[in-house]
Parts: C-alpha cells; sequence; structure tokens
C-alpha cells in the first residue's frame, strides 16, 4: 500500500496575484482628472463618504468597544489621526485600522469628527475572545503573541465523527482505510491508505474511462448488436409529444453497475403556443381533458406561451451516467431565435453544447436545426432551458435528470425509491409574455412582481379565486337585503379549500356566489379557475421516497418548499451530495436544485406541498403561493383539509434561508452546508481549491445604479435626473460598473478573430482613466485567468439602491461555497476589501459544498472558489433573467486559445456585415448612430464604446467649466 498524509495545518500563504493586466480587476485608486475641478471635489466628497460608510460598519461587527480617544490637534483639514507609540508620533488617515503593538487584544482606527465636532480622532476598540470558539476535536491553548490563542486540533474528525489518535476506520466512499495519527511536533494528520489498482492494458480514450471497484476501468466497445438496436430506435422515434412517453423512453431505465451505455436521442420543436389551447377540450370541467397531449394549463388563466414539443414542462430527459445524450433542436418560431442550455453540465470536452448565444455557439435561426450532444458525465439533478430573452420564463426548459446505481449512490440507503413522478420543477407565473412585461418594466412603469407559482406546470390561482369571491358576494349584498340561496353543489366544490376567513365573507351570511370572473384574456370566463387540478405525489406508508426540486424562474422570486407535517432530508444541492440534514423547509433560488428524502411515516390520508414565494413574490407586493399534494395510497381523492394561505409558517429548520447569515439555531446558509469527501479528487473542485489562498481572487460587486443606460433613458429626451415619476426611473444593475455587451460573433467558435484589446474589465477601463462610477460602461466584460489557476471570487451585494437578491450561475465549473455572511442593510466593497486585508472574511476549508448556482446576500458577500480546469469561453452571470439580459453578467476565459478544443468542422457562424466599415473581427460596433454620445466612455478596447466627444459635448463641458471658476 502508498501511504500519503493529509495534514490539517495550512501552508505558508502565497501572495494573490495584482498586476495590472486585463486579466483580472484590482483595487486602486480611480483616476482624477486635473482639467476638471468639480470631479476632484466631487471625488474626495465621495471618497469620504465611502470611507465614513466602512468604518461605521465596520465598528458594527465588534461587540465591544473601550471608548474614543480624540487627538490633541488634528492636521490637514482634521483628515488625518495622531498616534503616539514608543515616543514615535505616527499619522494615519481616517479609516486606517492598526493594531497595537503592546497588546493584540487592542484594535485602534481613524474616525471621521461629526459636524459638532469635526475634528478626527482615534476609536480604540477591545477584541471579544468570548466570540472565539473551536470545533469540536479541537481545544485553545495560549500563544504568545496572540490575543485569543490558538485552536489545536486533538482529534480527527471524518464525516461528522470524532476519532482518537490511533484510531482506523474505511471510508467507503472512495475505498481507503483512514487513520488518526501524530507527527512528531503534535500536529495532527490522517493517514490514507488507497488500494493498488491494475494498470489500464491499452490506450483508453476518455470518453471509455469509468471507474469501476474504486479502482479505473476502459469500457469495451459497444457491440454491433448494441448500435443496431439504438439505430433502428433512432429511426422508429418520432416524439409523441407526452410526458407519459418521456417517461417510457428507452432511456428511462434502471441504471446497473458495469451496463452499457446507450446513446439517447430527443427532438425539440421550439414553437409559440397557448395555455388552455383547443388540445384542453374541455378541461378543467372534464379532468379527463386535462391529461390530453398537448393541453398545457398554468393557473387557468389564457396567455401565450413559449414551449418545447408543446408541454410545459418540456421533455423530460432521464438517463444513466455515461450515457450519450443527443437532441436535435428545430426552431420553429417565426422571427425570433433560440438555443438550450444544459444547466448542470460542465461540457468538459465538448464547450461547444454549453447553450450560450454569442460566447458558445451562434444562435439558432427560424427555421434551422442544432444538435447538441454530449456525454452525461454529472449524475444528479440538472436541467435543461432556453439561454435565449425570456423563453425560459415563458415555458422553455424541462428536468434533466442523470442517474447512476443506488449501490453508487452515497446516500442510496437512505431511500427506497427513487422515481420520474418525484420531480418537482418550480416556476414563478406571469399572465402576459417575458418581452411585453420586460418592455412595460424597462421602458414605462410596469412592474416585474410574478402573480403566481406553478408546480409541473399548474396550480391554483388562489388569490385571485379569493378576491373574486368576496367581490361577487359583495355585489350580491348591495343587490338585496333578502337571504340568499345556497349554490348548487356542483357550483361551490371550490369553497371547501377556502380557509374558513374567505368562507365568512361577512358575518351575516355563509353563502357565496358563483365566481363570474372578468373578461381580461381570452375565454377566461369560461374556465373555472377554482377547478383547476392540482399536481399531486403519491407514496405508500412506511417508505422513504427521493424527491427533486428544479427551480426554473426567471424573475425574483425565491421560492420556501415544505410539506406539512413531514421532515425534509436534504442530501444533495445542484448535483453534489452533501452531508444529511433534517429541515422543516427549503429555500430554492433561480437555478439551484435541492435533492431531499421524505419519509412516508404518517397517517394515511392527504398532506399540502406548499410554495410560499419570497421578495417580488412577498406580502409587500402579490403575496404568491402554491401547492400540491402528497398522497398516501389509499387515501381518498380529495383535498387536504389544513388551512390555505400565504401566512402559513413552516416548522423546523429553513434551509439556504434569504439574506442572513450562518450561526443561527433556526435557519442554515449553505455556506453551513458540508460536501462528502469524495469531491476532493474531482477536477476543478478538488483539495487544490481549498489550500489558503487562491491563485487569483476577484472582487464583483454589484447594486442598482442611477445611471442613463442608453437603452432604456435617452440623456437628452428623457434621463435619469428628469422630471418624472420614480415608476419610469430605470436603475441598472451592473457587476463592477460595468454592462456585459453580448458580440455580435460567438466567442468561442471565433476566438481566432478576436484579441486581448478587444475585451475590457475594471483594471483596464481605469488604466484609460475612465471613471465607471460616474459613467455608464458597456463592453465585452472578460475576465482572463490560466489554465489550472485556482480562482477565488468575492461577490458582494452593496445593497444601497434596493432590498434585493440575486443568485449567480456559473457555466463551465462548479464551485466550492468558502463563505456567506450579511453584514448589515448596505456594505461597500472597499469595506469587504478592508476586512478581507485583515483576515476577517471567514473561509470554510473543511469540506465546503459544491455548487454551480449561488445566492449572494442583500448588504453582504458570497465567496466561492474553483479550479480553472476546462479551457474555454464561460458565462457567470445573475440568474435572473431580467438583470442578465440587460448586462449583469461577465465572461471567464480560461486559458490560452490553443488550449481549448477545436471547433466542431462546418459549426455555424454568425456576426456583422457591412462593407462600409473596417474589418476587425466582428467585435467593434458603431455605436454613434444609435446611442446617445455621452452614455458610454470614449476609446474603448473592442467593447463597441469608441466615440468621441461631440461638439455640443465639448461646448457644455466649457460652459460648465466657466460656471464653476
Amino acid at each position: 500500500m502508498s501511504v500519503s498524509h493529509n495534514y490539517d495545518q495550512m501552508s505558508q500563504p502565497t501572495t494573490t496575484t495584482t498586476t495590472t493586466t486585463t486579466t483580472q480587476t484590482k483595487a486602486t485608486k480611480r483616476p482624477r482628472r486635473s482639467n476638471n475641478k468639480m470631479s476632484v471635489v466631487n471625488s474626495r466628497l465621495a471618497e469620504l463618504s465611502r470611507i465614513t460608510v466602512l468604518l461605521t460598519a465596520l465598528l458594527q461587527l465588534v461587540s465591544y468597544s473601550s471608548g474614543l480617544q480624540t487627538v490633541s490637534e488634528s492636521a490637514d483639514e482634521n483628515t488625518v489621526c495622531l498616534y503616539q507609540e514608543y515616543n514615535t508620533t505616527y499619522r494615519k488617515e481616517i479609516g486606517a485600522v492598526w493594531f497595537a503593538s503592546k497588546d493584540p487584544c487592542l484594535v485602534y482606527s481613524c474616525a471621521a469628527g461629526v459636524a459638532k465636532d469635526p475634528q478626527a480622532h482615534i476609536v480604540v476598540t477591545q477584541v471579544d475572545c468570548n466570540e472565539f470558539y473551536c470545533e469540536v476535536g479541537s481545544e485553545l491553548r495560549s500563544v504568545e503573541g496572540s490575543c485569543c490563542g490558538e485552536c489545536v486540533r486533538t482529534h480527527c474528525t471524518h464525516n461528522h465523527t470524532l476519532y482518537a489518535v490511533g484510531e482506523s476506520w474505511h471510508n467507503d466512499a472512495d475505498c481507503t482505510l483512514i487513520e488518526c495519527g501524530r507527527l512528531d511536533n503534535g500536529q495532527i494528520v490522517m493517514n490514507t491508505y488507497k488500494r493498488n489498482c491494475p494498470a489500464l492494458t491499452e490506450d483508453c480514450p476518455a470518453s471509455r474511462l469509468e471507474e469501476r471497484n474504486c479502482c479505473p476501468f476502459c469500457r469495451p466497445l459497444q457491440t454491433a448488436r448494441v448500435e443496431e438496436l439504438e439505430d433502428n430506435e433512432a429511426r422508429s422515434t418520432d416524439d409523441i409529444w407526452t410526458a407519459e412517453w418521456y417517461r417510457n423512453h428507452p432511456c428511462n431505465r434502471d441504471c446497473q453497475v458495469g451496463a452499457e451505455p446507450m446513446t439517447c436521442r430527443y427532438n425539440f420543436v421550439v414553437e409559440w403556443y397557448q395555455t388552455f389551447s383547443k388540445a384542453c377540450y374541455d378541461c378543467p370541467r372534464n379532468l379527463t381533458d386535462c391529461s390530453r397531449p398537448h393541453c398545457v394549463m398554468g393557473d387557468g388563466l389564457e396567455r401565450s406561451i413559449t414551449v418545447v414539443n408543446r408541454m410545459m414542462p418540456g421533455p423530460s430527459i432521464e438517463v444513466c451516467e455515461g450515457d450519450e445524450i443527443v437532441v436535435d433542436v428545430k426552431n420553429h418560431l417565426l422571427g425570433e431565435s433560440t438555443s438550450i442550455h444544459w444547466h448542470g453540465l460542465h461540457q468538459k470536452k465538448t464547450p461547444y453544447m454549453d447553450g450560450v448565444p454569442h460566447i458558445t455557439q451562434c444562435p439558432i435561426t427560424p427555421h434551422a436545426t442544432f444538435r447538441y450532444s454530449f456525454p452525461a458525465d454529472l449524475s444528479g439533478t440538472h436541467f435543461w432551458h432556453s439561454h435565449t430573452g425570456m423563453q425560459r420564463g415563458d415555458g422553455v426548459f424541462g428536468a434533466l435528470i442523470i442517474r447512476k446505481p443506488k449501490t453508487a449512490e452515497p446516500h442510496g440507503g437512505l431511500y427506497d425509491f427513487d422515481l420520474s413522478e418525484h420531480v418537482m420543477i418550480v416556476q414563478d407565473w406571469i399572465h402576459d409574455t417575458g418581452a411585453s412585461i420586460f418592455s412595460y418594466h424597462h421602458h414605462s412603469r410596469g412592474d416585474n412582481k410574478p402573480h403566481n407559482l406553478l408546480i409541473n406546470g399548474k396550480g391554483r390561482y388562489y388569490n385571485r379565486i379569493w378576491a373574486e369571491a368576496k367581490q361577487t358576494h359583495r355585489r350580491a349584498e348591495e343587490r338585496t337585503t333578502q337571504p340568499v340561496e345556497p349554490l348548487p353543489k356542483s357550483q361551490v366544490d371550490f369553497v371547501q379549500t377556502l380557509p374558513r376567513q374567505a368562507r365568512l365573507a361577512k358575518t351575516n351570511t355563509t353563502k357565496l356566489f358563483p365566481v363570474n370572473s372578468r373578461q381580461k384574456r381570452g375565454n377566461l370566463n369560461e374556465i373555472p379557475l377554482e377547478l383547476v387540478p392540482h399536481q399531486v405525489y403519491t407514496v405508500r406508508r412506511g417508505f422513504r421516497y427521493r424527491f427533486r426540486i428544479i427551480n426554473a424562474e426567471y424573475l425574483n422570486c425565491p421560492i420556501l418548499v415544505s410539506i406539512d407535517g413531514h421532515n425534509l432530508t436534504a442530501i444533495n444541492s445542484d448535483g453534489f451530495d452533501i452531508e444529511a440534514m433534517d429541515v422543516g423547509s427549503i429555500v430554492t433560488y433561480s437555478g439551484e436544485r435541492f435533492d431531499f428524502v421524505l419519509n412516508a411515516n404518517l397517517e394515511v390520508g392527504n398532506y399540502w406541498i406548499r410554495l410560499k414565494g419570497l421578495m417580488d413574490c412577498s406580502e409587500v407586493f402579490t403575496s404568491a403561493f402554491q401547492v400540491a399534494i402528497l398522497r398516501y395510497e389509499g387515501a381518498p381523492d380529495e383535498e387536504p383539509t389544513a388551512e390555505l394561505g400565504y401566512g402559513h409558517k413552516a416548522e423546523g429548520i429553513e434551509l439556504n434561508v434569504m439574506n442572513r447569515g450562518p450561526g443561527y439555531p433556526d435557519t442554515k446558509t449553505v455556506a453551513e452546508m458540508r460536501a462528502l469527501p469524495i469531491y476532493d479528487h474531482v477536477s476543478g473542485i478538488d483539495h487544490d481549491t481549498l489550500k489558503p489562498e487562491a491563485d487569483y481572487k476577484f472582487f464583483i460587486y454589484y447594486d442598482f445604479y442611477t445611471k442613463n443606460n442608453p437603452d432604456f433613458h435617452d440623456k437628452d429626451l428623457y434621463a435619469m435626473d428628469m422630471e418624472m415619476t420614480q415608476q419610469n426611473r430605470l436603475y441598472t444593475p451592473q457587476l463592477n460598473h460595468i454592462s456585459l455587451e453580448f458580440p455580435s460573433l460567438a466567442l468561442l467558435p471565433s476566438r481566432n478573430q478576436l484579441k486581448d484589446s478587444d475585451f475590457c474589465n475594471e483594471t483596464s477601463l481605469m488604466e484609460q482613466g475612465i471613471d465607471c462610477r460616474q459613467e455608464f460602461c458597456r463592453c465585452h466584460h472578460v475576465l482572463q485567468v490560466p489554465l489550472g489557476a485556482v480562482v477565488e471570487m468575492i461577490i458582494v451585494d452593496e445593497g444601497f439602491q434596493y432590498y434585493a437578491n440575486h443568485p449567480f450561475h456559473l457555466h463551465g465549473n462548479a464551485f466550492r461555497v468558502m463563505g456567506l455572511e450579511r453584514l448589515g442593510e448596505n456594505v461597500t466593497v472597499e469595506m469587504i476589501k478592508q476586512l478581507d486585508q485583515f483576515n476577517l472574511l471567514k473561509r470554510n476549508l473543511d469540506n465546503p459544498p459544491v455548487k454551480d448556482t449561488v445566492t449572494i446576500p442583500d448588504g453582504g458577500y458570497t465567496i466561492i472558489r474553483f479550479e480553472a480546469s476546462n479551457p474555454g469561453y464561460w458565462l457567470f452571470h445573475c440568474h435572473i433573467e431580467f438583470h442578465a439580459e440587460i448586462g449583469m453578467a461577465l465572461v471567464f476565459k480560461v486559458g490560452n486559445d490553443d488550449q481549448m478544443v477545436p471547433v466542431p468542422e462546418n459549426f455555424p457562424t454568425c456576426g456583422d456585415y457591412n462593407p462600409d466599415l473596417r474589418s476587425d473581427g466582428g467585435t467593434t460596433e458603431d455605436l454613434g448612430s444609435s446611442k446617445p454620445t455621452t452614455a458610454t466612455p470614449p476609446n474603448t478596447v473592442g467593447g463597441g464604446l469608441g466615440l468621441e466627444p461631440t461638439l455640443i459635448t465639448l461646448m457644455i463641458s466649457c460652459m460648465l467649466v466657466e460656471l464653476y471658476r
């Protein structure tokens, strides 16, 4: 046996690279323009304001203050503190923080004065050692020069189990024997003994390499019989376009160890469609009609949708790990392009299949077909969705489930069944098309708040049902004072589902009347909303079931999921296993997936599965909620009797809590989850990502900014500062004050036409003297990192404009969630940088969870890390569609062009055509004819921003300078 040591101690920290290149951003002061006194004054005032906010927030983190010490004389107009130590006087700028040399428990900071006492002064704070504690298996020992001492490990910890020195145990996850030991210096170590595997006897391609009995195994080539069977299936398969057909797809099978992989073929037809189309016949009055092919219900209100194969959700792809997935996407939209992203698969070795238009491929034009072909190389709960415009919100999405043999599942012993019918796709729902809502919100006073939620494409619009029932009853009371006759039972079945408050609409009667729905859309008055069927999930008492939640939302509406009377045992998130956690509810954000185990151990009956919308779906706006039914076998075919309403409060721990940090007894953040150790050897997220210092560190910060985005505010006609209603002002969300401009070509396949100067980032714009905090900046925002580098992103939600929440998704790689914290209602990136400088940003290096989508708390930060092991161009973006489509995104370029996978033969191309413009690879556009010239920084490299000031701009500038003088 070979032995390797995994030490708990940290190696010496390496220096984070901060050289000035276009590959990364760095913290430097924004350049000031010496010919503009007003800019200098405003810049100083802004800087002083930010420092004050930084200091105030920093002091809130300290639980004890020993008081203020005012220096005798302030210098430089009260902007400097004088600090004396060892007969030496030091000058400290406002905002400076330093430690006492005599007492490491004292922290000094220079604070600005206030109006009554403008004199700068020193704040002395005492470190509270009561805030420090050691993990289980460690003890606190005093160390010279340290205020509170250091935690020294005394036991080995593995999977939340303590082992004393000398103990050994088997790790079934990777077939190793682990022994707890101690080095001569007292350091606790875990010695790992790995199995000796026979060498591969042939040059095995990666597509056939797999693992069996903890050793690499080269899968033999398919036999002619299997290939012939698959070819026959492909020729004879014409998709019937029903959910049942896809559940019976030959690739949706029981995955077996050593079984031959299959090639799984699907046809996707993307087209415009309609809820409650002619295919629904008499649904919901006749519930059988609701199950007809092509009947898409939604919540009963008719609206136009965009779907695949006339289904919402679209076809479910369920395969085994190692299969090959082949999907032909046919664009039947009239004059609208499309693309499909396979959310959760990182497309290693198949980067052109990622499905992001203008990044990894050109959009699929109308009447065209694009074939996606890629291996199912990562088991878990994923989903596919359109990555074009608002199509995901209109219905272009579906499940993508990759299973492996149950014996190979780390949590396979926790459940008895993993069934297709227990996939739960949740979505927000508005009763108009995404493009219409987008236009109304961005160009006028329309809101962007979801009206309702759906589960697997259907649900009831309870808020409308209740409101109209009360309104109808009120009208009846106004028409007559005589007692009203009760309704026939056929017309009041829905009343049984109303809570008691809605049934007793008035104290003088208990009678309700039929809902006469307002004719706002189509044949609304012909569709009884109260009869739209619920989604039903069936279980058998005494068994345990694996449920899979997929959040396919496109707006800002996190969804809290709970089941009456049942705990949820969370076991997996975004396709990566975590240590099992028993919780009462789970919050899911757009793009996230969670797997949980439900133990059907209650009395036979019907129980509500509840969805509660947060943020833009909260009681402040629409109070959106939805329910499905958990039905035990043998229970009557009826709805649960428990009361409905938005105000329902789930019991137990709330996992993935919104806008809250760690350390609370009733909630858990994703950063408090723990990954299984099996991922320590997975490329991109292995143990290299857990070293003390990353190779590259990026601060990615954002907020909604008051800038004249030329797409929505003409600076001369309807600028942000002109007299208009607040609802008509559009605040622009940006990353590092930059909006991503998508190129006309596709970056990955057209990379040979590009050069580094075509890209921009915060550093490159600063070097050109462009202050994007004051101007609107839009360009090809790209961060370049070498192949194999460990990349850390500290993502900061400054949170000044709105109380909001943003989930972020990384393409091409999963990441470790190293830390997450909310510091207050708002925060600045300068404060976060200073906290990081003094090692006050908490990072967990002990099995941090692995995800590909994560939320950022408002007024806080989330730290993620990944190893850039997948060469290509990969999008990183907010997964709220309204934000991503207007530029709340950036692109990671991983590796050099020659390290990327060659472009497939005959791969589609796209780009600009204008013979009168210079040829520069199609990456630079002349926006002068269509965009306001003052909205964009001048002379920007490759971002379509190279505009010279107009004569009018120069005249106005001269007038302002003269006026200032």
